[in-house]
């Protein structure tokens, strides 16, 4: 069976308790992990993925106090990890060590945080209600006391969502995928299951029209990325 693998879309898997601090020891502070990181090639004030992951875990392993808040620039895109040659989970480091470290005492912005970090659950709870939802996020009003309460800016604008989910649409639009030929397991992502539909329609159309079967997974989770 072939995935169909759109890199923003992919929901990763991360390690768990022990085995996902110990791949630390495997780094050979080559390096090429920061010359791949995109966030350190745009902002000078992060100190890269090697620093942050598996340098910074062997200080934070000796005291709590060695966390730095700069780990909150990682966009955990996972492109330290593809080039990492000795296969330390560099990403997955980070992440940790913010959940572990990162948190603060609740505030407002803390729970914009949260909202923003919890895609699968606010999806679920928007998206029955996504007319009133998306009028109310672009009243300029709403936009400012975001804006002046939880530091969203005025000038951006909130996806929209869509009404439904894209997996409850797929189980009750869409035929048995069995009958194609050739089968794909098809990662839609956050965006398509909850703001955007037409994508992950127009791609069973396409795969469809081509005589491929397009199955989705029995379960996704939302891999923070944005």
């Amino acid at each position: 069976m072939t995935a169909v693998r759109p890199a923003e879309l992919i929901a990763v898997a991360s390690l768990h308790g022990e085995e996902q601090t110990k791949t630390f020891e495997n780094c050979i502070k080559c390096t090429v992990c920061t010359v791949y990181c995109p966030v350190a090639k745009a902002n000078p004030e992060y100190p890269g993925p090697k620093q942050c992951g598996p340098d910074g875990e062997r200080l934070r392993l000796k005291s709590p106090e060695f966390f730095d808040d700069v780990l909150k620039l990682c966009t955990n895109c996972k492109r330290c990890e593809t080039a990492c040659p000795s296969g330390v989970r560099i990403g997955d480091i980070i992440a940790s060590a913010r959940g572990k470290h990162g948190r603060k005492p609740l505030s407002l912005t803390t729970a914009r945080d949260f909202v923003l970090s919890h895609t699968d659950l606010f999806g679920s709870l928007a998206t029955p209600f996504a007319p009133i939802v998306n009028k109310l996020t672009e009243q300029s009003l709403v936009k400012k006391a975001m804006h002046h309460t939880i530091q969203v800016h005025d000038h951006k604008s909130l996806p929209k969502y869509s009404h439904g989910t894209f997996r409850r649409w797929y189980k009750k639009h869409v035929a048995d995928q069995s009958q194609y030929r050739r089968q794909i397991s098809y990662f839609h992502g956050c965006y398509v299951n909850y703001n955007d539909h037409s994508v992950g329609q127009n791609f069973i159309r396409v795969m469809n029209a081509m005589n491929i079967g397009v199955q989705l997974l029995e379960r996704e989770k939302c891999c923070g990325v944005p």
